[in-house]
């Protein structure tokens, strides 16, 4: 049983999947490679996008793909966003419809240029509210002026991080992975799959690379987060 808590699965609502055919193959190459389940995380732009309008097209976008994979044995889907930050984020209305699947975590990522104080201030605000913010692939903010400071903070504070399960593949960020391992920053190893040649779906590899690297115990740490987060999920529409 795993989660893939990011994923850019759903058909022409963003720059994931173009269509509906590579959506359909997204998920057969998820399937096969033993993942459950799957949050459709689509982007969320919060100075562009209207909520009430995005929600519609992600409903609509979901129902396309869950009508066209209804005979086939899939992983189960649920929905979500990536929150582009911006700020004042956490002061807006309307936070409880950008988590994942209605649950109290919220993918949240980081703007490039306001890796800042504000950026921590705002982080922690939200944690007082209740919510449970994710940072999206951390390791992709390494030469982000503010990157020090801002990695300080999640160390510090035990913010959430996930990390892309393509990165492990990549020369370019093996320094900051294992210092994100040592210091035992990973959270959450997610797909943020956007097409069969984009950020293919690699869980399963990455996971695998992980265990060869780091050990069982680490691998499966990262498996029980996955888990626990499924959990609260099913667990919360068993009460709705």
């Amino acid at each position: 049983m795993y989660l893939d808590i990011h994923s850019h699965i759903l058909p022409n609502i963003d720059d994931g999947a173009e269509d509906l055919s590579i959506s359909q193959r997204l998920l057969e190459i998820i399937h096969s490679q033993n993942i459950t389940d799957i949050i459709a995380t689509p982007h969320f732009y919060p100075m562009f996008d209207n909520l009430e309008e995005f929600i519609e097209n992600r409903q609509n976008s979901i129902n396309l793909l869950l009508s066209s994979v209804k005979d086939t044995t899939m992983p189960n889907i649920y929905l979500g966003c990536e929150v582009l930050y911006y700020s004042g984020i956490s002061y807006a209305s309307g936070l409880e419809k950008l988590t994942l699947a209605n649950s109290r975590y919220m993918l949240l990522e980081p703007d490039y240029c306001l890796l800042n104080a504000k950026l921590q201030r705002e982080i922690l605000h939200l944690r007082d509210l209740g919510f449970i913010p994710i940072i999206t692939h951390i390791e992709r903010y390494q030469k982000a002026k503010g990157f020090r400071s801002f990695y300080k903070f999640v160390k510090e504070k035990r913010i959430l991080a996930q990390v892309n399960a393509t990165s492990f593949f990549s020369k370019h960020y093996n320094r900051i992975l294992k210092k994100l391992v040592k210091d035992n920053i990973i959270s959450f190893i997610a797909s943020d799959t956007h097409s069969v040649d984009v950020r293919p779906p690699m869980i399963k590899p990455a996971l695998d690379k992980i265990t060869a690297a780091y050990g069982d115990e680490y691998a499966n740490r990262l498996i029980k987060n996955s888990q626990k987060l499924l959990n609260e999920i099913t667990k919360r529409e068993n009460e709705i």
